[in-house]
Order: C-alpha cells, then structure tokens, then sequence
C-alpha cells in the first residue's frame, strides 16, 4: 500500500488514503486484494499507470508495468564525499517500447534477486525522453500482469567477446581521472561507427588506441557494451587490443528532414551561420564553451549547439561538417535542434587551398583580426594592426588568410563614399 501512496501524497494524507483502500476491499466483498484496492484509489485519484511510450511526458513521478529484458551487475562509484555507492541498470519493456532503470545504493544490492522475463511494477522518476527513456527506481516490486513484449532483440548488445570492426570517426587526448583509491589515471574517449551506427568509445588504457588515427578501420578485441542514453557505448580494458583492417566501412547518415525530438543523428551539411563561442562555469566549477552554427544539407537547415571543447573548432560560413551521435531536443523557444556533447564527434571535411588577392581594411572582430573588403572578410593567420588598409596577397584556407605578400594601400575615395552611403541609408 505504501508503494501506491506515494503517487497520491501530495493530494491526501496517508489515513484517508488507506481508509479508501479498505472501503475498496470492502465494497468488493473481500474479492479484491490491498494491492488491487490501492490501485483503484490511485486511478480515482487521476494518477493512473502509464506504458513506457509515455514517460517522455510523464510527470515527476510515474508508476508503470514493464517486462526485465535485461541485467546489468552492480557497479561501485565514487561519491565526492568519498564515500562508496552503488549502482545498477536493469532494461525494461513493455509493448510500447524500452526503458533503462536505474538503480542506486540498497536497490541496487538487490538486483541479484530480478532475472530476465519477470513482471515489475516500477515507481519512478523519468529523467527525459528519447527512444531508450532513463528512470530513476524509486520502488519497485514483483507483479503478477502478463506484458505482451518481445524479448528476441530486446538487448541490441553484441555478445560478449564478440569482435568489433568499426572505422574510427574522432579520437580525443588523454584526460586525467580519479580512480576509486584515489590515484590518478588516464582515459581516451572516441567516437567509432560501422554499418549498425555509431558509438561511443571508452579507453581506460590509452596505449591501446595509440597510433590509431580518425578515418582508419580497426577491429577491436575484449570491449565491454553497455546501453546508454545515446545508445550502445563500449568500454576497453587492460585486456582489451586494437588491429588495422583494411576493409571500408560506410557509417550510415540521416538527413536534417529526417531529425526527432528524443533521438541521436549523424548529419552531413554546410554550415551557414556560426556564433563565436561563448565561455560558462559547469555546475562542478569547471570552466567549459558552448556555441551556436546552424547547418543546412539539400533537405532543410537546423541550429546546431556545440559544447565543450568541439565549441572551440575554428568554423565559418561554407565549412562542410559532419556531426555524429548528436541528441536531438527542443531548444529554448520550442525549435528543434541538434546538440553535441559527451559520444558526438565533429568533423570538419577538408578544403583545397585558393590563392588570392585581396584589398582591404584590418578590422577586429569577435573570431579575431580579420581583412575587411567590403564584400568578405578574411581571418588573418598572423594578427596585423588594426585600422590600416593593406593590400594582401596568398592562400585561404576555411576562411583564413596567410598572407606571402603584403603591402600598404591607399584610400580609395570611391569606395570610402560607398561606405559611408550605405552607413547613412543604414541611419
């Protein structure tokens, strides 16, 4: 009775709650059980039970029925307290779709006691939508309803030991982290794809992926899957090795039409309209970047949000991208838009140098000090001072110029009156 209660304690207190739950049984003729009664009184209450399709917009809290396709063993953590947690995923389904719940602590120490094809009743709390939705276990228990859910093809995971041909799209520098006895480490993230789509990469031994470069197809030996929110990741250890392959993988790519809210893309595009990056202190206090480009392929555009060191990435306007593994959410005002995060990767695809020569003013500007032509504006690789015009002879490359012959020019009277016409149409 008390896991019920806890959908309705905000509409009444616990004595009405189980005074009604008798008046059930009552009513009944003593044919329906306390748990049965509880779940009247809740439905009354407006406070039904939901199918996993609807969690995306499920309220805080959400109660629901779902099959255990899934399994995971526990796994200690850290906490920044130092002390020891505990924590376990169990996937889920119904005939609607799956569910990755999660679970902390005592409930996880007890995961050992739920096996494949049993029926819970799950209490939780939904941390987002998306085609695999995460919940937080609050509480759970057996039930006794039938859930009409295939278990064939339940888990997308490969078996375990099973090798891994993939092509490497982006690989990160080694970062520090903390292992549980508090020593240092080191970690390599990338982002891998073949045929079946595109995954996040783990290395906790970075002279595994040593040498291996973006572009090169590799097979990898002893990784460790997991589901996650963005899908399948993998996760490599000390046993775990890497070997070249000479086989061409083609990772499949959607189109800008093809995006929904709750699901991860890899697009294909130009990129149109770049913002500079703009700088933010993370909850943690670390210092990280966010920026805003919007990005256009032959079916339509959409706004693209770069966080962390990707927002870094010199892009202007024409720069052909690739963006993989991007989360597709509603933006502030309601738009649909694409973000890249932790498992994405950007690339950027590569571009011929053009020789040029241009005449211009030296400006600043937010990307840095740029040739002002009037019709363009060039990024310089070298800065100049500002305020002088120059004429420029050399190579752009993505928008930037590296002059090989520079010299002083004079005002040119006609364009300083152009200029200055469409400054006062301007006013």
């Amino acid at each position: 009775m008390k896991f019920h209660y806890l959908l309705v304690d905000d509409l009444l207190p616990k004595e009405e709650f189980e005074r009604r739950v008798e008046e059930k049984v009552a009513e009944s003729g003593d044919l329906l059980d306390a748990r049965t009664a509880a779940m009247l009184v809740v439905k009354d209450l407006g406070r039904a039970h939901i199918r996993i399709h609807d969690l995306a917009a499920a309220p805080s809290l959400a109660c629901f029925f779902a099959k255990v396709l899934c399994v995971e063993e526990p796994r200690e953590f850290e906490r920044p307290d130092g002390t020891t947690g505990l924590v376990a995923n169990v996937t889920v389904g119904d005939e609607t779709g799956r569910a990755r719940l999660t679970l902390w602590d005592e409930k996880a120490a007890g995961v050992r006691e739920i096996e494949a094809g049993d029926v819970l009743e799950i209490l939780g709390r939904p941390k987002g939508g998306g085609k695999v939705p995460d919940v937080t276990a609050v509480a759970i228990q057996e039930a006794a309803c039938e859930i009409a859910c295939e278990e064939t093809g339940a888990s997308t995971l490969p078996e375990p030991g099973e090798d891994l041909e993939v092509r490497v799209i982006a690989v990160e520098s080694p970062r520090a982290f903390a292992r549980r006895d508090g020593s240092q480490g080191e970690m390599v993230e990338a982002v891998v794809g073949n045929e079946d789509g595109v995954f996040r990469l783990v290395c906790w031994t970075p002279a595994i992926l040593e040498g291996v470069q973006a572009g090169e197809t590799v097979v990898i030996r002893g990784a460790t899957a997991r589901e996650s929110v963005k899908g399948i990741e993998y996760s490599l250890g000390e046993a775990a090795s890497v070997s070249r392959s000479d086989r061409e993988i083609a990772v499949p790519m959607n189109t800008v039409a093809d995006v929904e809210e709750g699901g991860s893309y890899s697009l294909a595009g130009t990129v149109v309209r770049v913002q500079p990056p703009h700088s933010f202190v993370t909850r943690s206090g670390r210092q990280s970047s966010v920026r805003n480009v919007v990005v256009a392929d032959a079916t339509a555009e959409i706004p693209v949000v770069i966080w962390g060191e990707k927002a870094d990435e010199h892009l202007v306007p024409g720069d052909r991208i690739e963006v993989y593994n991007a989360a597709a959410k509603r933006g502030r005002y309601g738009d649909l838009e694409v973000h890249l995060s932790w498992g994405s990767a950007l690339v950027v695809l590569a571009e011929e140098e053009k020789e040029v020569e241009v005449e211009g003013t030296i400006v600043a500007t937010r990307q840095g000090t740029c040739i002002d032509t009037g019709d363009a504006c060039y990024l310089l690789a070298v800065p100049l001072p500002v305020g002088y015009r120059v004429r420029a002879r050399g190579t752009v490359h993505r928008g930037v110029i590296s002059p090989s012959h520079l010299e002083a020019a004079p005002p040119d009277p006609d364009d300083l009156q152009r200029r200055l016409d469409r400054i006062s149409r301007r006013s």
